[in-house]
């Protein structure tokens, strides 16, 4: 299991190799391209690309002081893309709970309503 800096690592190198080549990072860019909530510094995202070499997501060319080459691998492209299908079902879910929210208000309303009118002929009878 990658931790959530590798994660998003992952989703950078992913994001910028659409291609099927190789593609050159500075190291300075793929920091400043990490959402804002991660407080990234260049040791952490060496350490981030070694893990994902080390586990096979990516293959890295070469690798400086200031930049390096990677690609996604098969693995890592299926990471990246089961994470979006992850998405989009979390929305799907999402709207759906909305839905069965809303009918269930707009029933519980109308059954009260029928409640409240029931009873007012019924203690309007009764007096």
């Amino acid at each position: 299991m990658l931790d959530r800096l590798s994660l998003a690592l992952l989703n950078i190198i992913n994001g910028e190799c659409s291609g099927s080549g190789y593609k050159v990072f500075s190291i300075d860019d793929v920091m400043q391209s990490f959402p804002t909530r991660f407080k990234v510094e260049e040791e952490s995202v060496r350490e981030s690309l070694n893990n994902l070499s080390a586990r096979e997501y990516v293959i890295v060319k070469y690798e400086d002081e200031k930049e390096f080459c990677a690609i996604p691998t098969a693995k890592g492209r299926l990471v990246f893309e089961n994470r979006i299908e992850q998405e989009i079902e979390r929305v799907q879910t999402a709207k759906k709970y909305f839905v069965y929210s809303a009918l269930g208000a707009f029933l519980g309303g109308i059954f009260a309503f029928v409640i409240a009118t029931v009873l007012t002929f019924a203690l309007r009878g009764a007096i």
